[in-house]
């Protein structure tokens, strides 16, 4: 009896040992930038940085919680895509605003994966602004497109109101009154990048071009990622 005891007490002490490491790898490998270098498709992380929308020029200040994200290669060259469900946008990056629910497409990203160059990173959807028309304020649709890479710098102007809204115009090249904002490829270390553009909103019969802050953002590696693409609409 003693010896069964014995031998229970070590299977219960190895078992305990195998998830304490099973765990901590978990953690460390959840931890991991993602590699876009690595081809094989599978689920990955993404946390975007939100810091307030008066404060363009903040940046790596706070982050959204992770979002799960598709990684896949495009089968062009070096270029690989990850994509956002517009569900999880809207829940995870824009919780706090108004918006026209199920309007946001996916949030789809194109690296080269050797150079870390985020190509195109497109959004489109629709937020709902309370407009402020003088003596009497509506609230409407505002249909946008944003766009952003690390190709190239670009920046904001002064913030100004427009209808009741705070907007920062964009710009680009060193012209006066232009804050530019200096992209950050993919940094294969911390899994960081910056990518800078603008975005394009429509009300009233009339568009607004704005800086679109919303290229910034930590790609990770996601525990438990399967191997296989299974439906991305589950994640809608």
């Amino acid at each position: 009896m003693t010896r069964l005891l014995a031998i229970a007490r070590f299977v219960i002490a190895a078992i305990a040992l195998f998830m304490e490491n099973m765990v901590a790898h978990s953690a460390a490998r959840a931890a991991e930038p993602l590699d876009l270098r690595d081809s094989q498709p599978r689920w990955v992380s993404v946390r975007f940085e939100n810091s307030p929308t008066e404060l363009p020029g903040q940046l790596a200040t706070q982050y959204t919680a992770a979002l799960p994200a598709w990684f896949e290669p495009t089968g062009v060259g070096s270029r690989v895509r990850v994509t956002i469900a517009g569900a999880e946008v809207e829940a995870g990056r824009f919780a706090a605003q108004r918006l026209r629910a199920g309007s946001f497409s996916d949030f789809v990203w194109i690296f080269d994966a050797v150079s870390g160059d985020v190509i195109s990173a497109r959004l489109r959807g629709t937020f709902i602004r309370r407009l402020d028309f003088g003596v009497i304020g509506t609230d409407v649709d505002l249909p946008f497109e944003a766009e952003m890479t690390t190709r190239t710098a670009v920046g904001f102007e002064s913030g100004r109101r427009t209808f009741g809204q705070l907007l920062f115009p964009y710009c680009e090249g060193a012209t006066r009154g232009c804050t530019l904002v200096a992209p950050v490829r993919y940094d294969f270390r911390s899994g960081y990048v910056n990518a800078v553009g603008s975005l394009v909103a429509r009300a009233v019969g009339a568009a607004a071009r704005t800086f679109s802050p919303l290229g910034e953002a930590l790609f990770s590696e996601r525990d438990g990622g399967e191997r296989t693409r299974g439906d991305i609409a589950a994640a809608q």
